[in-house]
């Protein structure tokens, strides 16, 4: 029978995208964004001629799976593109008064009060919408499931190590420019160490998945065995694996996230918790690896590499005086209620929230410091629900996925229930959704989610095929 495994270069493109994006300051430009679009697009278009070609394993039954959670994506986009389109004023002032306040005497107005980067925001969306899709359609067997997690626990180990580097060798660069913020912590090739924490968290949780997908739980008979168990354990990639880790815990702690690492600790106990009461029996191995992770890591090496100064940075917070939530959220909060049905546009948060604090802050700032409340400005309630939808949707398959009997799409479905949990807590309090090498990695990630979880359901549980 005729091979059908045509798709595999938009499978290598995907891998090779995820280990470049977050190299030039993860894409947080315009031309990064607009570089991410532009390839996202033509490997959507290369994958859509190899299926016209009929050289995907992928058919159009499979893609009903996934017709419900891309239409959420493309129904938010599609929002984004008609805030962008220029009505009557008297159809705009039906809508909403307001959104004519600030452009007294045109005849025609957009429902986006910045219309231009709304469509910036429409077309980046749409781009991520394809990464999501071209996850589903390739990563669909445990050999590319393992794949995908490997390049994820490289990628995060090269940031981790390269940042780890620069701090403690004071050269202190960035992208091949010397850093101007962030000096004295580890930011690997981000621009803001939030940022990179929020990577390593989801590459952490990729590595998690990895190593637990191969963790034997056969159960040493013998004192003999269990020696021969131990010894083949410590001259098997096992160890290496264990140490990439431990590079990006320690990266982790350097960076001073001070939400990226509660995160970190948070979803290791949720989603730990989780993947040990979906075995019908305890497993003593995964349960003290778990452990490892909490106690050796942070405790012992963490000691060596400033875990004191992040709990020091810790004990010092205080919400209500930290300055972006002090002058942030009564500003926010009057925003949202200002445009709480359309949104003021994608992308336009910049240009509009100078509007609300008047002057009153030294600068305005570029964004909310908290997706939550930026994407529910700019896009309004109703578009906001539709991505909370999605996000819903999204952790029930990761669940089920982490149930699964194949271990590698169980590893799957940890580091996508680590992935979702770190993203509900860092969302609140930054914004990595807004860089856009993390927002791609969180997209090709999902989308492998999709597509592990609808291979499993077509087969009533059975184990995946491995072949590629």
């Amino acid at each position: 029978m005729r091979s059908l495994r045509g798709d595999r270069t938009v499978f290598a493109g995907l891998l090779a995208l995820l280990v470049l994006a977050p190299l030039p300051f993860a894409l947080a430009r315009d031309w990064g964004e607009a570089l991410l679009s532009l390839v996202s697009f033509l490997m959507l278009l290369l994958w859509l001629m190899l299926a016209l070609a009929d050289r995907v394993s992928c058919r159009p039954r499979h893609i009903r799976y996934v017709a419900l959670p891309l239409g959420l994506l493309l129904a938010v986009q599609g929002w984004a593109l008609i805030q962008t389109l220029h009505f009557p004023v008297q159809w705009v002032a039906a809508i909403d008064e307001d959104l004519l306040r600030l452009r007294p005497g045109v005849l025609t107005a957009s429902l986006s009060l910045d219309p231009y980067h709304s469509l910036r925001y429409a077309v980046l969306g749409c781009s991520l919408s394809a990464l999501f899709f071209l996850a589903f359609a390739t990563v669909r067997t445990p050999r590319r499931v393992r794949w995908l997690l490997r390049v994820l626990l490289f990628s995060g180990t090269l940031q981790a190590g390269y940042g780890v580097f620069m701090v403690l060798s004071g050269i202190e660069y960035g992208f091949l420019i010397e850093k101007y913020v962030g000096k004295g912590v580890v930011t690997g090739t981000f621009v803001n160490r939030n940022h990179l924490a929020g990577y390593l968290n989801i590459c952490l949780g990729a590595g998690i998945g990895l190593m637990l997908a191969q963790l034997s739980s056969d159960r040493p008979a013998t004192w003999r065995d269990r020696l021969r168990a131990w010894l083949a354990l410590l001259l098997s990639h096992k160890v290496r694996l264990r140490l990439y880790l431990a590079i990006m815990v320690v990266a982790l702690v350097m960076s001073r996230s001070r939400t990226g690492n509660i995160a970190f600790l948070t979803a290791i106990v949720i989603v730990g918790t989780l993947a040990l009461a979906a075995r019908r029996r305890l497993d003593a191995k995964r349960a003290m690896f778990f452990v490892s992770l909490l106690f050796v890591d942070l405790m012992v090496i963490g000691q060596w590499f400033g875990l004191e100064a992040l709990v020091e940075r810790l004990e010092q917070s205080n919400p209500q005086v930290e300055a972006r939530w002090a002058d942030y959220s009564p500003l926010l909060m009057v925003y949202l209620q200002t445009f709480p049905w359309t949104g003021s546009g994608a992308g336009s948060f910049y240009s509009v929230f100078g509007q609300f604090h008047g002057g009153a802050l030294a600068m305005s700032p570029a964004h909310a410091h908290n997706d939550y409340a930026q994407f529910a400005v700019e896009f309004g309630l109703p578009a906001f629900s539709l991505l909370g939808a999605w996000v819903a949707l999204t952790t029930y398959q990761a669940g089920q996925l982490l149930r699964s009997r194949d271990a590698y799409f169980a590893g799957l479905g940890f580091a996508g229930l680590f992935m979702l949990v770190w993203l509900l807590i860092h969302s609140g309090t930054d914004f990595n959704l807004q860089i856009a090498a993390n927002a791609a990695t969180v997209m090709v990630l999902a989308g492998a989610i999709w597509g592990a979880r609808g291979s499993s359901a077509r087969q009533g549980g059975r184990t995946a095929s491995t072949s590629s």
